[in-house]
């Protein structure tokens, strides 16, 4: 599994990554992080929770800091109680591991045609104002979600599945009527890097003659991707 935002940051914020990491997967309710600025500290959270999709309980944080202190004392908000968080748990690793059990001894490229394919087949591209269609448990539990949700899912999957992914995310334009960031997908296939944006193949649907799945998304270069993607927000391959 690709930690690609990790890799690309300061000593300081990958210990505070780790001990993000370490205090939501063991459902703390409160702990200890190096101290970082605002904008720094929202950078790390959320750029770990892309190198992590599986971790779908907590989307938002508060945090004290004490003057002079070194620390911060982090509290994450979770979604769910932690008993439902446990059984949400359960069920998105039983589902992980039978939707790619078809797929185990595909090539990498059958792989993400498999993933690929299984979003546009049964995902809903559908803007619910919650906020588990930004998790995987959208998705995957639900059969409906976001582009975040389902970059993740796709990023899950492909994990599962041995294939290096990462989760690639572009700002908002006002000035082009485009309000929100997007959300999509970079792999690795056969040595070589590519755009995989399947939430607008989803949202394409079927081609109406053939009513066969739209690739128009799938395995894209940069000057392909950028004619109507914005710019990235982080850096990426």
């Amino acid at each position: 599994m690709e930690q690609y935002y990790y890799n690309h940051m300061n000593k300081a914020q990958q210990a505070a990554y780790h001990s993000i990491l370490s205090g939501v997967k063991n459902l703390a309710d409160e702990f200890q992080i190096p101290a970082l600025d605002g904008k720094e500290l929202y950078n790390v959270f959320f750029q770990m929770r892309l190198d992590h999709p599986e971790i779908f309980w907590v989307s938002s944080y508060k945090y004290r800091y004490y003057k002079d202190s070194p620390n911060l004392i982090f509290i994450p908000e979770y979604l769910f109680d932690k008993k439902k968080i446990c059984e949400h748990q359960k069920a998105m690793t039983a589902r992980v591991e039978k939707l790619i059990r078809p797929a185990q001894k595909l090539s990498e490229w059958e792989k993400e045609k498999y993933v690929h394919d299984f979003i546009c087949e049964n995902i809903r591209y559908d803007k619910l104002k919650k906020s588990y269609s930004h998790e995987i448990i959208g998705p995957l539990g639900q059969g409906v979600g976001v582009c975040e949700g389902i970059a993740k899912a796709v990023k899950v999957l492909l994990d599962a599945l041995g294939v290096w992914c990462v989760i690639a995310i572009c700002g908002n334009n006002p000035e082009k009527g485009i309000k929100y960031r997007h959300t999509w997908n970079i792999v690795k296939i056969g040595g070589t890097y590519y755009h995989l944006d399947a939430t607008f193949d989803n949202t394409l649907g079927k081609d109406r003659e053939t009513s066969e799945i739209r690739y128009d998304y799938f395995n894209l270069d940069d000057s392909q991707i950028f004619r109507d993607h914005e710019p990235l927000i982080a850096p990426a391959p």
